[in-house]
């Protein structure tokens, strides 16, 4: 009895973690957790465009991406940029992805950011 509550309980943690990583509308983030196992050449977070998951052909944020959230209209992204593997520079960068027209902007800085997300009406924030 209690394998089988343990087995279900990896089942849902799985299922619910393949929703992080799809964004909607072809749009996917692969954790610096996960572009070590499935052999990603920079091993780092990005956020990428593909017809299908772990298709790595359009990149659209690289670097180290710490946080992603998204809706149906837009994704917002928090990045760490690295200087070299393992060093960065301790300034965060922002990001606003609008699904409808597939435009980035960014990177910014946070008081800019806050600013375009209102003037955009994203309704998204970082946990």
């Amino acid at each position: 009895m209690m394998n089988r509550a343990l087995y279900f309980l990896l089942i849902l943690m799985f299922f619910a973690s393949c929703g992080d990583r799809d964004l909607g509308d072809g749009y996917f983030h692969l954790p610096k957790y996960e572009a070590i196992d499935v052999g990603y050449p920079e091993n780092e977070s990005i956020l990428y465009r593909s017809s299908e998951e772990y298709l790595f052909s359009d990149i659209i944020i690289k670097g180290d991406v710490i946080e992603v959230q998204s809706d149906s209209r837009h994704i917002i992204a928090k990045r760490d940029p690295l200087i070299k593997r393992d060093n960065n520079t301790g300034t965060i960068e922002y990001f606003i992805i609008q699904k409808v027209n597939d435009s980035l902007i960014g990177p910014l800085t946070k008081k800019v950011f806050k600013e375009s997300t209102n003037d955009l009406n994203v309704n998204l924030e970082f946990k």
